[in-house]
């Protein structure tokens, strides 16, 4: 049963949530499109759940470690089930239509990325793996809604600068909300992307000498430190300043969450667009292998 959901199966389910978030912005009346948003968002995430569990059944590993494409599709699936209790507890916040953009993103990304299992890592450090693997999703998740909610902070300023109306079925919060909102999605963010960021960095140190050794000038790594560095800049304001510009954090944070977006989604695709590239090039251009048959070999010694 796990084995015929595909993923297709929740992306189709996502499309329609953002289909019926778009209705939702432009009609007036439409009380009924909230359920029916939730209702697929909801049928969505089971899909995707199950998809994951079969996809941990198959590669007997946890998805966060088996391979790209995998960590992609755990990286939107936080994201949905995040939209689901905000959609809950709070319906004001109209997020949906910001966030389903980036999850089909995220989704349809995972079939340009490598797909096979990682057989590299070695047992004695899979469980540091995990932790590092789970600490820079849930940290690059709060990037993500920082981006969101940043991005949202924005649209509503100039709204109101301008004094423009929305239709009923799209609603934001104030600015204070969201300026609160932004400011918790960073704090948080901020010690689980440290955290992370550490594991690796001793990760890396350990398996230095190994046949396994990771570089830390590797694009992937270097963005990370750059949003790291974004990131660390937003709590410094947010600490620091007594009444720091909402605006200017709100334009910081969106800078680090495009850093992020770009490294989860652009990197990892260019850089299995470059691995298979060049094992093209290497089977096409590699000298043959030639086996030269010895006849002394047969000879039998009396």
């Amino acid at each position: 049963m796990l084995s015929e959901v595909t993923v297709f199966c929740f992306m189709a389910s996502y499309l329609v949530a953002l289909g019926l978030e778009v209705t939702r912005f432009l009609r007036k009346k439409n009380g009924f499109l909230r359920p029916l948003i939730f209702l697929f968002s909801l049928a969505g995430l089971v899909a995707q759940t199950a998809y994951l569990l079969n996809r941990a059944r198959v590669t007997e590993l946890p998805p966060l470690l088996s391979s790209s494409h995998d960590w992609l599709i755990v990286f939107s699936w936080v994201l949905v089930a995040i939209f689901l209790f905000i959609n809950l507890i709070d319906e004001e916040l109209s997020i949906g239509l910001f966030l389903f953009p980036l999850v089909l993103t995220l989704v349809i990304s995972s079939y340009f990325v490598d797909d096979a299992t990682n057989t590299l890592m070695e047992p004695s450090i899979r469980s540091w793996a995990m932790l590092h693997a789970s600490l820079l999703v849930l940290g690059g998740v709060g990037i993500v809604l920082s981006f969101v909610l940043s991005l949202m902070y924005l649209i509503q300023h100039r709204r109101l600068k301008q004094k423009q109306n929305f239709s009923t079925g799209f609603n934001l919060p104030s600015l204070a909300k969201l300026s609160r909102l932004n400011r918790w999605a960073v704090m948080v963010s901020a010690p689980l992307m440290t955290v992370g960021m550490g594991i690796g960095i001793g990760l890396g140190v350990y398996v230095r000498k190994g046949a396994h050794s990771i570089s830390f000038f590797d694009p992937v790594i270097i963005v990370y430190e750059l949003v790291w560095v974004g990131m660390m800049l937003s709590v410094i304001l947010i600490l620091r300043t007594r009444q720091p510009n909402q605006k200017h954090i709100a334009q910081l944070t969106i800078w680090t969450g495009g850093l992020i977006l770009l490294t989860v989604i652009g990197i990892q695709i260019l850089s299995n667009v470059r691995i298979l590239k060049f094992e093209s090039w290497h089977s096409q251009y590699s000298a043959p292998v030639i086996e030269i048959h010895d006849p002394t070999a047969e000879r039998v010694v009396s």
